[in-house]
């Protein structure tokens, strides 16, 4: 069996390169009997490759290597001078397209050893033989790993503040829960986070989005929208999910029984998330659920245009002159609104006009002010015939 010695001089934690190290060690083990040499890498790389049953081993420069075939997997970081290719075959690997490389300083430089070299794409080799005519190189497209099986992930959203009363420990617990449990998501959240100054989530399975009133895109993508607050009067972004097909995962808030069905159209947890059931919201994503708006505009325009008594005010106060923002100390109450003289000039009090008031101790003042002329009420009522 040939010996191969694939070297390279430091493997990251991930890019093309890094890639092809593990495919083709992967793909041709049990072909040639490789050695994989570095000189520093990362820690998790260096192991996925052990992982392989391959002979991975740090590069000694004061060690000879014997082996058949040399191949180096990238053209920086130095080279392994020490190795020694039976063949006199000493294979160094093209990623890139060097003309538009060398745009942004990343230059091919060649090991004197080097004999051949093998391209990944034709691209790759046209550029590289308009720069270097006297190379040989043969184009091999990258090996790719074995397709495996795969599941989708499972897709959250939130539009919420980072707050305590919005369920920021819970957010946290529940996406704990999700990776602890090995489950892959993707929780997007539309949120301030300079509103509170809270620490984001450190995970890298959350994104965080700047607020906008156009999120329904991603409502209707989402697996589930999540809303964990303390509570909600009657949560808009909730009704918004349900709206457009997409079930809730919510705290069990009073009002959040009038919308939600556990369930049904998702579900309910209580405030310490102690019923939280990974499995069933992973498995049992709830989507086949009616959702009828249960507020009509017929709701508003009923209230609006009925008729109904508004008591008289206990006080009629006749101006007895004009009064503007001379008079910063006088304030007069028009039915149920306040027109305070200041020097904004937020109030134009004519003469002859007739004001209503409710508050004793403003009548008091208004009619020792000589300005007025206060005349006590009785408790009639007056009709108002709204309209719209």
């Amino acid at each position: 069996m040939k010996k191969i010695i694939l070297y390279h001089s430091n493997p990251l934690k991930f890019g093309g390169v890094d890639t092809f190290d593990y495919n083709f060690c992967k793909k041709l083990k049990d072909k040639y009997d490789i050695i994989f040499l570095y000189k520093e890498g990362i820690k998790s790389t260096i192991d996925r490759l052990k992982g392989l049953g391959i002979d991975v081993q740090k590069y000694d420069s004061n060690k000879k290597y014997i082996c058949d075939i040399c191949i180096c997997a990238s053209a920086w970081g130095g080279y392994p001078e020490t190795v020694i290719a039976k063949s006199g075959r000493y294979i160094q690997m093209v990623h890139a397209d060097y003309k538009r490389a060398v745009e942004v300083d990343f230059h091919y430089t060649k090991w004197s050893k080097t004999t051949e070299h093998v391209g990944v794409s034709d691209q790759v080799c046209k550029s590289f033989k308009e720069m270097y005519p006297k190379e040989k190189i043969t184009r091999i497209y990258n090996i790719l790993d074995d397709k495996l099986e795969t599941k989708p992930i499972l897709k959250l959203v939130s539009a919420t503040r980072l707050s305590k009363e919005k369920g920021y420990s819970r957010m946290l617990k529940l996406a704990k829960s999700l990776k602890e449990a090995g489950i892959r998501f993707r929780w997007t959240i539309f949120t301030d986070l300079e509103l509170y100054n809270q620490k984001p989530i450190d995970m890298d399975e959350i994104v965080y989005m700047s607020p906008t009133r156009d999120i329904f895109d991603y409502i209707a993508e989402a697996d589930y929208g999540v809303q964990l607050s303390d509570t909600e009067g009657y949560s808009y972004f909730i009704n918004e999910c349900l709206q457009y097909g997409t079930p809730v995962i919510c705290t069990n808030f009073p009002s959040a029984y009038e919308i939600m069905e556990d369930g049904v159209n998702g579900y309910i947890l209580d405030m310490d998330l102690s019923n939280l059931n990974i499995d069933k919201i992973v498995n049992n994503i709830p989507n086949k659920f009616k959702y009828t708006e249960k507020c009509k505009i017929s709701d508003w325009t009923k209230l609006l245009n009925k008729k109904v008594e508004v008591p008289k005010k206990k006080y009629k106060v006749e101006a007895l002159q004009d009064y503007t923002d001379k008079r910063p100390e006088l304030m007069i109450c028009n039915q149920d609104y306040i027109f305070k003289i200041d020097n904004l000039g937020n109030a134009n009090i004519k003469k002859g006009n007739i004001y209503y008031l409710d508050n004793d101790n403003r009548a008091k003042e208004i009619a020792e002010s000589g300005l007025a002329k206060v005349t006590k009420l009785s408790g009639s009522t007056r009709k108002d015939n709204a309209s719209d």
